[in-house]
């Protein structure tokens, strides 16, 4: 298991390079940190290759879905992170890849039920409240909602609840920087403190994925 851990970190690793270079082409000449991205990918594989591997037989094929699923969360995360934009290259697509990974172990109607569930309610919420959250919202709650929706019912509640409470706890630290730091609240002063959303909704999904799957 630990062989399969040391190859899931350095695959990690190299995901999370990909990530940065992916989040790099969509925000312009915002910065994204080396080191995040990496680091993120890295634990995040490590972790899941250990929850799934944990008490069992070793799952080789975990590594790569695990990079994979890896890779399009950091990519949105800091996409969404420095650019406040979600691409549609990156929500759509990645939908119908949960859909057909869903598939293959005959998982494919619950991820659609879970995806078109959550992205409803989302669509709602931006449909009655249009400042709350962006379009790329919506689009991306069908691939995390069919994500969570593999890891059973409780999963999906746990990822929708915590995405908007991740969120706001983010908001608030934001806002009690901004108003204890002068030269901060001034250049905020035409544009007020807006903390982004993927990135929370990817968080919250991964976290209660791994979740139902502690040994």
């Amino acid at each position: 298991m630990w062989l399969l851990i040391s190859v899931g970190v350095l695959a990690g690793a190299g995901a999370g390079w990909c990530a940065r270079r992916t989040a790099k082409r969509f925000v312009g000449d915002a910065a994204v940190r080396p080191g995040w991205c990496e680091s993120s990918c890295a634990a995040g594989v490590a972790v899941a290759v250990w929850c799934g591997s944990s008490g069992r037989e070793p799952e080789p094929a975990l590594v790569p879905v695990a990079v994979l699923l890896g890779w399009w969360c950091v990519s949105l995360a800091a996409t969404d992170w420095c650019a406040r934009r979600l691409p549609n290259i990156l929500t759509l697509p990645g939908f119908a890849v949960v859909v057909v990974l869903a598939g293959i172990s005959g998982q494919a109607p619950a991820a659609v039920i879970g995806g078109v569930l959550l992205a409803a309610a989302y669509l709602l919420l931006y449909l009655c409240a249009p400042g709350s959250l962006g379009a790329g919202d919506v689009k991306l709650a069908l691939g995390v909602g069919a994500l969570a929706a593999l890891g059973g019912g409780g999963a999906w509640v746990w990822a929708a609840f915590l995405a908007p409470a991740f969120t706001a706890a983010a908001g608030c630290v934001a806002l009690v920087r901004a108003r204890s730091c002068p030269s901060r609240r001034r250049s905020d002063a035409a544009s007020p403190t807006s903390v982004p959303h993927g990135p929370a909704m990817c968080a919250a999904t991964i976290l209660a994925l791994l979740a139902t799957h502690l040994p």
